[in-house]
């Protein structure tokens, strides 16, 4: 990597402040004026971009609520004077030169389908290789999460040698992003097995939130059978995950008549079919597979008489009224 003394913002001035407060590992290497624009929150556009791809748009001095994400200051304690050499790139100005893409990708705050668009018409193996030599260049988990989104969103299996070495050489802190990439790159069921056997180690308390985040992008029946062998308490996120997989009404049933924890995740993986439970939910429409829909209102009745506590009740309601919704039918 190549090592230059000239200021990480303006990248005119030479570097003469240090400055620590943000992440000590990785400090701001600045000139002196744009030292006082940082700590003002007044960093022109340009100057914010810059920072943002070597430190991510998310540290403290840097994030969306100091700064829109053209890199336009929102609450500057002096005045910033924005002229067209100091504004951030555009898409349209980086989306045919790879490297500029790829640093434009870094500062945006979700990498969204546009940008996935213009990766996807670059050389894959290119990309690639970038790819690569940015991850470890940088011990910025931010980047690193950000370059493994690229790795599941645009590179899928073009990248599955990679993503092996990476679980060779597993970073317990990169569990979800090479999750992500695991998904697209390699196949499912070894995917699955390197992920379920890197769950074993997380907390009780912290394994539904870092199941959903780390699984749900595979969608796979399996998934289900995991979940019946591996919950002990309820959480949200177990019926958040279950809705994703492919969840047919006999196994519904099936949990139901298991009692709690399973029955309540079942009740909410059928409520998670509704439109308007979240945003990574929603957008793949699940459903409830292989109804009988002669048989759900007595199915959902029989429940409520052995467990009618608050929740239960208010969870029905919602199923009952959103069945066409929830339920596909037999074929």
């Amino acid at each position: 990597m190549e090592i230059s003394n000239l200021c990480e913002a303006c990248k005119i001035n030479e570097i003469n402040v240090v400055e620590q407060s943000d992440d000590t590992d990785q400090p701001y290497k600045v000139c002196s004026q744009c030292h006082e624009r940082l700590l003002k929150y007044s960093l022109r556009p340009i100057e914010w971009y810059n920072l943002a791809i070597i430190h991510s748009p998310n540290k403290p001095l840097l994030h969306d609520d100091l700064y829109d994400e053209d890199g336009e200051s929102c609450q500057p304690e002096e005045d910033v004077f924005v002229t067209k050499k100091n504004k951030a790139p555009t898409l349209k100005n980086v989306r045919n030169d790879l490297e500029s893409l790829l640093d434009f990708s870094i500062t945006r705050w979700f990498l969204e389908d546009d940008v996935i668009k213009a990766l996807n018409k670059h050389d894959n193996q290119l990309t690639l290789n970038s790819v690569k030599s940015r991850f470890y260049e940088t011990e910025n988990y931010e980047i690193k999460t950000r370059l493994l989104e690229i790795v599941a969103d645009v590179l899928g299996s073009s990248a599955s040698e990679w993503v092996r070495e990476l679980w060779r050489n597993f970073d317990e802190e990169l569990l979800c992003p090479i999750s992500w990439a695991t998904a697209s790159s390699l196949p499912a069921e070894e995917g699955l097995n390197n992920i379920f056997g890197k769950l074993k180690l997380v907390s009780e308390k912290e394994l539904p939130i870092a199941a959903f985040t780390c699984l749900y992008r595979f969608r796979s029946f399996c998934i289900l059978d995991w979940i019946e062998s591996t919950c002990t308490t309820f959480n949200d996120n177990w019926g958040r995950l279950a809705s994703v997989c492919f969840p047919t009404w006999e196994r519904m049933k099936s949990w139901l008549n298991k009692g709690r924890p399973l029955s309540l995740i079942a009740l909410d993986t059928m409520a998670n079919c509704v439109k308007g439970y979240g945003n990574i939910v929603e957008q793949f429409s699940p459903k409830i597979l292989g109804t009988d829909k002669s048989e759900v209102d007595q199915v959902l009745n029989d429940y409520f008489q052995i467990d009618d506590v608050p929740r239960v009740k208010m969870k029905l309601s919602i199923i009952m009224e959103n069945k066409k919704e929830i339920f596909e039918k037999d074929c």
